[in-house]
């Protein structure tokens, strides 16, 4: 039995194509006081995940997502430059509003590929399309990465976006991880969890 058959039996709502979106059920886990950490991996954190590639635009340009044992999802792929393309992301809808708290800072716990990525979070208060975009250079292997608001800035298709509204991170329904860095080549990133934190250490 492989490791997504032993994940819950729910292999097959992981096998997306660039455009589809899967429900999958796992247990809820316990968090500090004063944060909220939610795990990729776990779809009582997230209702679907939604692979969105330059596919959308005629790019080529492709990933898809797997099941590490229940604690990390693997995000990889290559992304091609091809047809105007250049970007492959994995879109999280959280299952639940978080609570409204004074957010001060995320943490993004990974393991990446030394490649340049963009946490990307959207709010109701924007429009569609736009979403509020932090860049980050990943190091090779496990790491934390640790975010403020002011990290953030609007963008729409690539594109700054201003007269955004304040952020606040307890609006945040939707978190993206992508990978636009004008670089062809293959990309290989385990998602492990994002941990929103009323206490600022940065």
């Amino acid at each position: 039995m492989t490791l997504l058959l032993r994940w819950f039996g729910l292999a097959a709502l992981w096998i997306c194509s660039a455009l589809q979106a899967d429900t999958i059920l796992m247990p809820v886990h316990p968090n500090e006081p004063g944060t909220v950490r939610l795990q990729f991996a776990s779809a009582n954190d997230f209702s679907y995940v939604q692979l969105v590639h330059d596919t959308v635009m005629g790019g080529r340009s492709r990933g898809t997502l797997q099941a590490v044992e229940t604690t990390a999802l693997r995000f990889s792929g290559h992304l091609s430059l091809a047809n105007n393309g250049g970007f492959a992301s994995a879109q999280f809808n959280l299952k639940q509003p978080l609570p409204a708290l004074d957010f001060q800072q995320i943490q993004l716990q990974l393991a990446a590929d030394g490649r340049r990525y963009q946490l990307r979070l959207k709010t109701p208060f924007i429009p569609d399309g736009v979403a509020y975009v932090a860049h980050f250079d990943s190091q090779p292997g496990k790491a934390s990465y640790e975010f403020t608001a002011r990290d953030f800035n609007g963008q729409f298709r690539g594109r700054a976006v201003a007269n955004m509204p304040v952020l606040h991170f307890a609006d945040v329904y939707q978190i993206s991880i992508m990978l636009a860095d004008k670089t062809t080549g293959h990309f290989d990133i385990l998602l492990y969890d994002i941990e929103f934190s009323a206490l600022q250490s940065i």
